[in-house]
């Protein structure tokens, strides 16, 4: 266990705090009304307060043990120094606990795992996976919860140096409880070692001696428990106050450390409009309450809570785009999520200077269930416009189940090529893939469009749309004869007529700052030959790129068009109006997209019979 989450890339006290915040999410109780109550408190032991823990854990004997494996287990020496100290009271003993309230806590069996029910098993006695991660909620349709107990396990180890932790739980009493409503109990990942010949594989348990070989020990119950508990020196729960402590001994996090990380990955739990999927934070260092989580105090994410507050939104505000993200994955169409992306003027400090992380910059924050998945920078080119974008999965269940099954079980990815994906869905890999070239085209297009460019530098665009466009706006050519020949040749006739009554680039200051925007209104009728009186018809316009700054081939560009009639909204990059078209009557269609003036585009417009 020399660490088995340095795969990920986050600190330590980053895992402890997404892990423990969402297995306390997934547990909260349906019966009540309140949102789940996390409390974070840093206790410092010395003196008497020390000695009674080092008793009541009996950690004396833990070192005596260490002598073993002193020599051969580099990863454990902070361990090695901390039980080196625990006969010295006046050496501090930093411990950290986190509590949950209006929790399930860790009912069920307690030496079988038969359902996620068995919680106690699933988080304190398991060895190998959780049902708490690979099951699914099928009365709900989605996939519930993000936690993974085994990897919980882990998450609180690493934070504690001698990898030791204490579980204290209470229930309501249930079949596999056999009527017991708490629980208490210690676990630690030690290094492998033989002493007189035996050998140890380094995983212990602190409980009640039962004989068994499969489980020489079993958790404290019911008054056992919490005396226990009291032995520690700790405060008892009281039985109708369900929920779970996790005593975690020599704890190095501190409490800024935590309550930033609390920020950094929970803000999107703390701005839920249902009270019941909030997070009520609390945060006790040595006996003194700290103020709570402000997230919106902090510059480099007050970017991404602006994004997120439109996510539910049809209408962006000025500086903002939203998109609705769809792709193709095997030729279906498949909604994705919702993108919303935020241009915005830096602060003249440096990063160094302000304490921001770079992690923050031009990036796109992935959202799921509450939680930022991770802060993928690599959708934003780094070197241009300052740009911050927050992407959140559609809620339909095979897509929501997707995006869980991509992801590892530290839940900081997307990986398209995720075992459990590639095994649950066929079309997943190409749908991750797709999704994601998605979401980091729309934002590099959206990040390009903000680079402001000198009034002087112009371009022709009303000659260059005459010139790109040709035949498209022309009127039916008429019927000709040809001299030599009895036959005439016909063109073929045109249901509709499109007219360009106007078209152009224009620049535009609003409360963003300065851009550049194609525009055009086409008049569009039925033609004289067409034996209807009305007809609704589908008028699909896009706006391309035909080049970018660069002289490059660019992709289809975000455009809004207004019109009578019906908006049948966008779909990679091609907006569609359903209007009604009556014979001697013509309607304008104005269409605009925002561009860079450097850019080279063409307008598309294409009519055809609504199918209803």
């Amino acid at each position: 266990m020399a660490d088995p989450l340095r795969s990920t890339g986050l600190q330590e006290t980053e895992v402890l705090v997404r892990e423990a915040v969402q297995n306390s999410v997934d547990e909260r109780r349906p019966d009540v009304d309140r949102p789940v109550r996390i409390r974070f408190e840093r206790i410092v032991l010395v003196g008497d307060d020390k000695q009674r823990f080092v008793d009541g854990l009996k950690l004396q004997e833990l070192s005596n043990r260490a002598m073993n494996f002193r020599a051969s287990h580099n990863w454990f020496g902070r361990g090695i120094s901390v039980l080196d100290d625990v006969d010295d009271t006046e050496r501090p003993l930093p411990i950290l606990t986190i509590s949950d309230f209006n929790a399930n806590g860790l009912g069920g069996r307690w030496n079988r795992r038969g359902s996620k029910d068995d919680r106690f098993f699933n988080l304190v006695l398991s060895i190998g996976g959780s049902l708490k991660w690979e099951e699914e909620d099928e009365s709900a349709g989605t996939v519930q919860s993000l936690g993974s107990y085994r990897y919980g396990k882990m998450a609180f180890a690493m934070c504690s140096d001698i990898r030791t932790i204490v579980y204290y739980s209470t229930f309501r009493p249930d079949e596999g409880s056999g009527g017991v409503t708490c629980r208490a109990m210690a676990s630690g990942f030690l290094p492998a070692h033989s002493i007189s010949g035996v050998d140890y594989v380094g995983q212990a348990y602190f409980g009640r001696e039962t004989r068994e070989e499969r489980f020489p020990r079993k958790p404290f119950d019911n008054d056992d428990a919490h005396s226990w508990v009291r032995a520690l020196g700790l405060p008892p729960r009281s039985d109708d106050d369900t929920g779970t402590t996790i005593v975690i001994p020599s704890a190095a996090a501190s409490m800024k450390e935590i309550v930033r990380c609390c920020e950094t990955w929970w803000w999107p739990r703390m701005r839920e409009q249902k009270l019941v999927r909030r997070i009520e934070f609390e945060f006790v260092d040595e006996g003194m309450k700290v103020n709570g989580c402000n997230p919106r105090s902090r510059p480099e994410l007050s970017p991404f809570i602006d994004c997120y507050k439109l996510v539910t939104s049809r209408v962006a505000g000025s500086s903002f785009e939203i998109h609705d993200v769809r792709v193709r994955p095997e030729g279906v169409s498949r909604s994705a999520g919702r993108l919303v992306l935020k241009a915005f003027r830096p602060t003249s400090r440096s990063n160094a200077e302000s304490g921001h992380d770079d992690r923050f910059h031009n990036c796109v924050a992935l959202v799921r269930d509450g939680l930022v998945i991770k802060y993928e920078n690599h959708f934003a080119h780094e070197d241009k416009a300052s740009v911050a974008g927050v992407f959140v999965p559609s809620e339909t269940q095979e897509t929501l189940q997707a995006f869980v099954f991509s992801e590892p079980p530290s839940h900081d990815e997307w990986e398209e090529n995720a075992g459990r994906l590639k095994g649950k869905y066929a079309w997943g890999r190409e749908f991750l893939r797709l999704t994601k070239n998605r979401v980091r085209n729309l934002t590099r297009d959206f990040q390009v469009r903000q680079a402001p460019l000198p009034d002087s530098e112009r371009a022709d665009v009303d000659g260059f749309l005459r010139r790109a466009l040709g035949d498209l706006f022309r009127p039916p050519r008429s019927i000709k004869e040809k001299p030599n020949d009895h036959k005439p040749s016909l063109s073929r006739p045109r249901a509709f007529t499109i007219a360009t009554r106007e078209s152009g680039r224009r620049r535009q200051v609003d409360g963003s700052g300065t851009h550049h925007e194609d525009f055009a209104t086409f008049q569009i009728g039925l033609a004289e030959h067409v034996q209807v009186e009305d007809t609704d018809v589908d008028v699909t316009i896009s706006l391309k790129a035909l080049a970018d700054v660069d002289g490059k081939a660019a992709d289809p560009i975000r455009c809004e068009v207004e019109g009578p009639g019906e908006s049948l909204g966008e779909e990679n990059g091609r907006s569609t109006l359903r209007t009604r078209l009556r014979h001697n009557e013509e309607v304008d269609v104005s269409a605009r997209g925002r561009v860079h003036p450097g850019w080279k585009t063409q307008w598309e417009i294409t009519l055809c019979k609504s199918e209803n």
